[in-house]
């Protein structure tokens, strides 16, 4: 049997590195008794996959884990025991069987869509902050990007399907961001809120919530709106 699942990821535990989450899940697995099955071998390893890492620092409404057991059990057992086993923070919404014969989830998934609130230092610079988002998405966002072989510019425009202001009130505001996620990468938000502040340095601080991962086709994942 083979179950995808999705969990939240709470403003508490919003610094747990993907790999603490990795062992977290396999430590709760084994707490509570879901029958997860193993890989064969020298090495056998539990088979389970996320759909894709969460940056550190960010919360979310919309994690999902794939995981195969070697046995059959009903979904709302699954959800139930695993509740009972994770940590404060940590929270399996919903869980689906899926074919053995479908996609990873890292493969299915297309965009995903981020709440960002973002806190100015003034009420007046809050009212701006819609003029200076809708002039950033009209053209190139040249920005530096780190990896394994060094520094260089790229455009992160192209990966950006949406960004719209839903409110402000005094010196908060609220960002509503879609981005393309696919296996071999997607929107960056540490990029694009570093893109934003350069231009609009009025921000004294914001935190980033994932709302929903989506793909094309609404199998697994909802479907993209876009």
């Amino acid at each position: 049997m083979r179950i995808a699942a999705r969990f939240k990821k709470g403003e508490q535990v919003r610094f747990v590195s993907h790999l603490d989450v990795q062992r977290m899940f396999q430590r709760s697995f084994r707490r509570a008794g879901i029958p997860v099955a193993y890989s064969q071998g020298f090495n056998p390893h539990p088979l389970t996959s996320f759909a894709t890492a969460l940056s550190v620092g960010c919360s979310s409404d919309a994690e999902w884990i794939d995981v195969k057991l070697d046995r059959d059990m009903s979904l709302t057992e699954f959800s139930m025991k695993l509740n009972s086993a994770l940590p404060n923070g940590f929270f399996v919404c919903e869980a689906i069987e899926v074919g053995d014969n479908t996609p990873s989830l890292s493969v299915l998934m297309s965009a995903a869509e981020y709440r960002v609130l973002v806190n100015a230092d003034t009420p007046e610079n809050a009212a701006d902050l819609k003029t200076v988002l809708d002039e950033l998405i009209c053209g190139a966002i040249t920005v530096t990007k780190r990896g394994k072989g060094g520094e260089k510019e790229v455009d992160i425009a192209p990966q950006i399907l949406k960004a719209t202001v839903l409110s402000a009130c005094e010196t908060s505001c609220i960002l509503d961001v879609v981005g393309m996620l696919n296996a071999s990468g997607g929107l960056n938000m540490e990029l694009f809120m570093k893109a934003l502040t350069d231009r609009w340095p009025h921000v004294k601080s914001y935190a980033v919530h994932r709302m929903n991962i989506f793909s094309d086709d609404g199998r697994i994942l909802p479907k993209k709106p876009i």
